[in-house]
């Protein structure tokens, strides 16, 4: 059976505006399939709202939370009231909105009283945007004469208890999607169900992560086996570079699972990496869509690339980093070492966004951002599991100040042509490259430059080489650098 999963974000539910197109999507796709599930995240601004309310609960200034919660109802009606005003919906909503406040409310006044918050309390506080969202989107559908109804996805997926970032448990949840969506389905109901959030098997509230709302798109997706799963957003699908950084940048018709991982990874803010892997499992097409211009037909990602050529497809970049750089004796395994570090450094909370090596120099080098590097200095000072044979980190090379610029496209790493132009494009700009690499596949190259530079790097390598569509053939060459992404 053809089987659709829609997710609209917090930007194509923010407003009367965007709720009212987001509804004119759905009941265009109404009937044309035969199983389609709706998946809302909170509105926009609304979970940030929801955040302040647990930071101010442990602030000096007593009940401050209070404001902050009388802001976020006044926003809420904002938008309820002018669509349902006069309709006797409107009633039963607010009543709906009204517990879930309620129970912020109670929350908040309980970590008011601990003096501290737990992650555990954190999901809880944060899960209340979508499940006042579902209310609203689900009322406004069935307005439109949608059949649907409203689901909370702590009924459906099933995940461990790693608070703020919690990871499915996916025969559970496949077990779970399978019992409850199917006997809706066969009364042409259309499941509306809240992003971001999930349960652990005894019940308790998880959340996702921040993006976990496309995250959950594509859980669903792969529960049900669907067709397709679109991410409806506010802008016309994944560009060749940040337009804010490079008005030239286009929009890519299609792109591989592999080339939009290394781009989200490694900084552009397209989909969460996670929601990527999830679909590449499954083999599920997703497509990122504009709720604004929903004529426009989006990007499509998939197994493969838009030309099947080789080529640059797109350039992002991290900003504000720190390298660490320690001399590594010869005859010492650099991949074991690297595994054994990304460990230590994890379990203390500190996770490098990349690790470079040279085979040449004997040298490995890790990148953080620039707001934890003191920590990891720290770390690599007085933790006893970073002090591993063969390697000297007792006074490592520290390089604050730098950028990852990140290049996408198939197979670029292992393209000399790809490289040479690369190289020669920044030289004529007056950019040094410091390291290369690429990231968890061939089809990045990845290299750090001057913070100062960053910018200009883009711009230089997105209307010199990508614009100018420099198609060559793949011959592979051996890597003396390389970064691995985490």
């Amino acid at each position: 059976m053809k089987t659709l999963v829609m997710k609209f974000g917090g930007t194509s539910t923010g407003n009367v505006n965007a709720l009212n197109r987001s509804a004119d999507i759905v009941v265009a796709q109404y009937g044309e399939w035969d199983r389609m599930v709706v998946v809302v995240s909170a509105m926009e601004g609304v979970t940030d709202l929801l955040l302040d309310c647990a930071e101010q609960s442990l602030a000096e200034e007593k009940g401050h939370y209070l404001v902050i919660i009388d802001d976020l109802w006044n926003k809420l009606n904002a938008v309820v009231w002018p669509i349902f005003a006069g309709d006797q919906s409107y009633e039963q909503l607010m009543v709906l909105i009204d517990t879930r406040i309620q129970e912020l409310t109670s929350i908040c006044q309980r970590i008011q009283l601990q003096g501290k918050s737990s992650p555990r309390d954190m999901d809880e506080i944060a899960a209340i945007g979508e499940r006042i969202n579902v209310y609203i989107v689900s009322a406004l559908l069935s307005n439109r004469g949608v059949r649907c109804q409203a689901i909370e996805a702590t009924d459906l997926i099933v995940t461990d208890d790693c608070y703020q970032a919690a990871s499915p448990i996916q025969n559970e949840t496949d077990a779970r999607v399978n019992a409850v969506l199917p006997p809706l389905f066969a009364k042409a109901i259309i499941p509306v169900i809240t992003g971001f959030i999930g349960a652990t098997p005894n019940g308790t509230t998880t959340t996702l992560g921040r993006g976990g709302s496309d995250y959950t798109a594509a859980i669903l997706g792969k529960s049900l086996h669907a067709n397709e799963v679109w991410i409806w957003t506010d802008v016309d699908g994944i560009m060749t570079a940040d337009p804010g950084l490079t008005p030239g940048a286009r929009l890519i018709p299609d792109i591989s699972y592999s080339e939009v991982y290394e781009l989200a990874y490694f900084g552009a803010k397209v989909l969460h990496p996670k929601t990527i892997l999830a679909a590449s499992e499954a083999n599920l097409p997703l497509l990122v869509k504009n709720t604004f211009n929903p004529q426009c037909k989006g990007t499509k990602i998939g197994n493969c690339s838009q030309t099947n050529k080789f080529g640059v497809s797109a350039v992002t970049g991290i900003f504000n980093i720190c390298l660490l750089t320690a001399q590594i004796m010869p005859g010492r395994d650099i991949t074991k070492i690297k595994i054994q570090i990304v460990a230590a450094l994890t379990k203390q909370g500190l996770s490098p966004l990349a690790v470079f090596w040279d085979t040449r120099e004997r040298s490995i080098c890790i990148a953080f951002s620039e707001n934890i590097s003191n920590l990891a200095i720290q770390a690599f000072e007085e933790d006893s599991s970073l002090r591993l044979p063969g390697i000297t980190f007792s006074q490592p090379q520290v390089t604050e100040g730098m950028a990852l610029i990140t290049l996408v496209g198939r197979e670029i790493f292992i393209t000399p042509q790809i490289l040479s132009i690369v190289s020669s494009t920044l030289e004529k700009a007056g950019v040094n490259i410091n390291l290369l690499g690429n990231g968890t596949s061939p089809d990045s190259l990845v290299f750090s430059v001057a913070n100062e530079d960053g910018e200009h790097a883009i711009k230089q390598i997105h209307d010199e080489v990508i614009l100018h569509d420099p198609m060559v053939s793949p011959r592979t060459q051996p890597a003396l650098k390389h970064v691995s992404a985490l």
